[in-house]
């Protein structure tokens, strides 16, 4: 991966640190594929995070009214970001599998219209998309946080290169990353729905519960071996952009893996 900054490591994926069983990757390198969706909005005119926090009062007792406990969601708050980032927040949710998307989007269409008129009193969304989660490396106690950092970045295959490639050099990446000591756990993502013609390939997402923990594997990267380990593991088989780093609320707490 061709990184600048920090970006090979401060990339975030708390957002599927869902329960306390979520530890293991699979032997073949990636956790099971979970779908998450995103909202990107600005807030409406005389409108903020107050009165967002009200409307997600409401959607709770929702969810718990219609017993639903395979959706988990946080929603994020740009930290470092670049004037294209123009929007306020975030909602990300994560289902445990498709077929819990499947049924919870069913019950949402069917029964949740007014819910959704206070969310759009609320905020302007003007994408809504869902992407495919394969995780590399789980987080280092697999419970899910409350509060915490994530950062992503957006990556595109270079000529000649196929998805095989850097599946490898990620799996040789985390063990990198487990070795040397991180606490992160980071994810690809895979657009899916939503998103038209994607000006990349996939989002490399990491995660991090403090930023304490982002600034040791900053000094890891760029004092101790790490840059040169990461030139020497991805080489020229991607390239990805600088990471935005976003504060993260956990909103809904949901065993996403067992």
């Amino acid at each position: 991966m061709k990184t600048p900054t920090m970006t090979a490591w401060a990339v975030a994926g708390l957002l599927l640190a869902a329960g306390s069983g979520y530890a293991q990757v699979s032997a073949e390198g990636m956790g099971k594929v979970l779908p998450v969706e995103l909202y990107i909005c600005t807030y409406n005119d005389g409108q903020g995070p107050a009165d967002l926090d009200k409307v997600i009062t409401r959607w709770s007792k929702f969810m718990d009214d219609n017993n639903i406990d395979d959706y988990a969601a946080w929603t994020l708050t740009p930290v470092f970001y670049g004037p294209e980032q123009d929007f306020d927040v975030i909602w990300l949710g994560a289902y445990r599998d498709g077929n819990a998307m499947g049924k919870d989007m069913d019950t949402w269409l069917a029964s949740g219209g007014e819910l959704q008129a206070a969310f759009d009193k609320v905020a302007n969304c003007n994408a809504h998309l869902a992407m495919a989660s394969a995780m590399y490396k789980a987080p280092a106690d697999g419970a899910t946080p409350s509060s915490g950092f994530i950062t992503m970045m957006d990556c595109k295959l270079n000529e000649g290169h196929r998805y095989v490639d850097i599946k490898a050099a990620e799996m040789k990446w985390a063990d990198h990353l487990t070795r040397s000591g991180s606490t992160a756990g980071y994810w690809h993502w895979t657009p899916t729905y939503g998103g038209g013609d994607a000006e990349f390939d996939y989002k490399v997402v990491f995660a991090y519960p403090t930023f304490a923990d982002i600034g040791a594997d900053f000094e890891r990267y760029a004092n101790e071996g790490g840059r040169e380990r990461s030139e020497e593991t991805f080489g020229e088989i991607d390239e990805c952009d600088d990471a935005r780093v976003y504060a993260t609320t956990s909103r809904r707490v949901a065993q996403l893996r067992e």
